[in-house]
This record gives C-alpha cells, sequence and structure tokens, in this order.
C-alpha cells in the first residue's frame, strides 16, 4: 500500500508514532502541497496539521494540487485530514481557494484558542488526542452525503462540540489523534487492512 504524507512548512505536525504505525501497513512517503504539482499515487492520503493559513495565497495558487487532492477524494480516494490538514480541504481560508473537499470556510477572523485533550470511541477503539487550533470553520449547510460526527470529550468526559468530517472515504477533523497504542496501526478505514 502507497501511503502519502504532507510534508512542508504548511504541513509540519504529526505524531512520528503515527508515522511509524502507518508504516508497518505500506510504504509511506512524503509530498508538499506548496511545491508539488500533483498528488503522487497512493492508497490513503494522509493531510497533517501545520499551519496552512500562513501559507494560504501559495496554496491557492497551486491550482493543480488542489484539483489532484480534489480529484482523488471525488473518486472514493481515502483522506485522513486533522487541523491545518482539514482546513485545506476546506471550500476556502480567508477568501483564499482550497481543496472543497468540504462545503465549509475556514477563518481565522475571531480567532480564539480551541485547546485541550480529547477522547472518542471509534469503531469500539478508544481514541485519545488533543485540540489546538485558532481557526474556525464558518457553519453551513451540509449535503446529505457529508456527515459531521459529535463523538468528542474531554479528558474528564464532558462533551465536546468539535465534529469529525465524514465524506465518501475522507474522516477530517480539528483534532490530532494518536492512533500509535494497541494492535490495529491505522482505526480509521478497516477497509485498508484487508
Amino acid at each position: 500500500m502507497n501511503i502519502c504524507v504532507a510534508r512542508d512548512e504548511a504541513f509540519n505536525f504529526t505524531y512520528r508514532a503515527n508515522l511509524d504505525s502507518l508504516a508497518r501497513l505500506g510504504q509511506v512517503s512524503f509530498f508538499s502541497p506548496l511545491r508539488d504539482s500533483r498528488l503522487p499515487a497512493c492508497s490513503l492520503l494522509y493531510l497533517p496539521g501545520g499551519y496552512p493559513e500562513l501559507y494560504a495565497q501559495q496554496l491557492a495558487a497551486n491550482d493543480s494540487m488542489r484539483c489532484s487532492i480534489r480529484d482523488f477524494a471525488l473518486s472514493n480516494g481515502h483522506v485522513y485530514a486533522e487541523c491545518g490538514g482539514f482546513m485545506y480541504l476546506c471550500q476556502e481560508i480567508d477568501g483564499q481557494p482550497m481543496c472543497g473537499v468540504f462545503p465549509l470556510r475556514a477563518t481565522m477572523q475571531d480567532a480564539r484558542l480551541h485547546l485541550g485533550y480529547r477522547q472518542m470511541e471509534w469503531q469500539g477503539r478508544r481514541l485519545r488526542g488533543h485540540e489546538f487550533h485558532y481557526s474556525r470553520v464558518c457553519p453551513s449547510t451540509l449535503p446529505a452525503d457529508v456527515t459531521a460526527l459529535v463523538l468528542q470529550q474531554t479528558a474528564s468526559g464532558q462533551p465536546v462540540d468539535t465534529p469529525l468530517y465524514l465524506f465518501h472515504h475522507v474522516i477530517a477533523g480539528y483534532t490530532h489523534w494518536y492512533w500509535a497504542e494497541g494492535d490495529v496501526p491505522f482505526p480509521f478505514f478497516p477497509d485498508l487492512l484487508m
């Protein structure tokens, strides 16, 4: 299995242990949404966190990469995106066009800190992670093929309203999940493990 991970100045936050866990599934390679023109051939695309808002103009200018990622997602490609990677999959970041996989607008306007440890049950497995961002997505009516699941809790079990967005084989949200514990190398797409 080919696993492509975005890595450049805009996408630079990953847990090393998560990358090691992905390497148990297949060949991990890296690409740059800022500089590369197309998404490499892959079975799984991982868009980690970072600071796409600081590079929004450059990301918007790389139209061929944005189209390549959107086409991959729309053709049922497996995509996992967190925080900055999730913002990149939205329609825009403060007016700069992004991939347009989700009909949401990410913005830094009226920014406030969202911070804390998170946990959730996902297909019988307890996942833990953290949320750290200033941006927000503007409310939008979601089409029928996009689901916003509110499953997260704080470390002490209090509900958190940060959704996990699902679209075909795309899973995205603000939380950085740590999945390197346990026997399953990657919890989000069990069909990839078969």
